[in-house]
């Protein structure tokens, strides 16, 4: 599990330690969620595309990962207890090389965490030495390349999916595809489902996913008195709903950009009783202070970021 993020863009710089909730204050605070998405999301992939000047820098006990794109070069270091393997990628070239702890061409360092492959054998470097540093970078992909997902910054629901839908793993980050990721966990994972339904009670309201018409997976909010599209719930509940799902894909960590927007203290006290029975971190972006009084976690923090 990721323990310790810092991020820089355009000459400033932020670090987090991340604790079970991690509240972001500040400016630039939806960029650091970015950023840190964008690269764990991506290990093992092409490097995303975030503008010419911004590295991050993360850690999980002896394990960490740097990468730094400054000046049309993306320079990646990979270190596992002390030692430490470098890439550096010159787009312009374009150039693959590792230069740490052995000075090679190497087929692709345009991607986050590359391995040490050759097109050719290198009759400097021994097998046994690339594969060496292949089980490390190996070691890292796996303390770091932990499940996440990103919601916001505005969550938006729709009460209607086509029900032949696929990618249902995880949410679209506004949270547009909910009826078929419900469907989904009603059908192979309904304690998962059950779990949200129970907790939504808590709120007053009740919801219920199926076949809308043909060809299409709706789901109904009701409360004693109503029932109506997931649509036309209050702004508090759709919110709600979107975060308790996500939670129950149980990622290792889930960001929340806008995590206040419609959040109310009784919304906040049942997603606090809900965050206590998961293993998620949570790094939330918020702009309302009193929310950090409404989530009463005894492992949370504040931390002002200035991008």
């Amino acid at each position: 599990m990721v323990e310790y993020v810092e991020i820089g863009t355009a000459g400033k710089r932020a670090s987090v330690r991340l604790a079970e909730a991690t509240l972001l204050v500040g400016t630039g605070k939806s960029l650091f969620l970015e950023i840190l998405h964008q690269v764990i999301s991506n290990i093992g992939k092409r490097l995303p595309r975030l503008g010419k000047d911004w590295s991050l820098y993360m850690q999980s006990g002896d394990v960490s990962y740097s990468i730094v794109v400054s000046k049309g070069r993306v320079r990646q270091s990979v270190s596992v207890k002390g030692e430490e393997v470098v890439f550096e990628y010159i787009p312009s070239k374009p150039a693959h090389r590792v230069i740490k702890p052995i000075d090679m061409a190497v087929t692709s360092a345009d991607v986050i965490m590359p391995e040490v492959k050759t097109e050719e054998h290198v009759s400097v470097v021994a097998e046994e030495d690339i594969e060496r540093l292949n089980k490390l970078i190996a070691v890292a992909k796996k303390r770091l390349g932990v499940k996440i997902q990103i919601l916001g910054p505005y969550l938006n629901p729709r009460s209607l999916i086509d029900a032949n839908t696929r990618q249902l793993a995880s949410l679209d980050r506004h949270g547009r595809n909910l009826p078929g990721i419900l469907s989904y966990l009603s059908l192979h994972k309904p304690t998962a489902y059950d779990s949200i339904r129970t907790t939504l009670r808590k709120l007053g309201f009740s919801v219920s996913v199926g076949l809308a018409k043909p060809g299409k997976i709706g789901v109904l909010i009701s409360t004693r008195d109503l029932k109506m599209p997931l649509f036309k719930a209050p702004c508090s509940i759709k919110s709600f709903l979107v975060i308790a799902t996500a939670l129950e894909l149980k990622p290792d960590l889930l960001l929340v950009d806008n995590f206040d927007y419609c959040l109310t203290r009784k919304t906040a006290e049942v997603l606090t009783t809900l965050l206590r029975q998961k293993h998620t971190k949570l790094i939330a972006e918020i702009h309302n202070e009193e929310v950090i009084d409404w989530l009463d976690l005894s492992n949370k923090s504040i931390v002002e970021i200035k991008l």
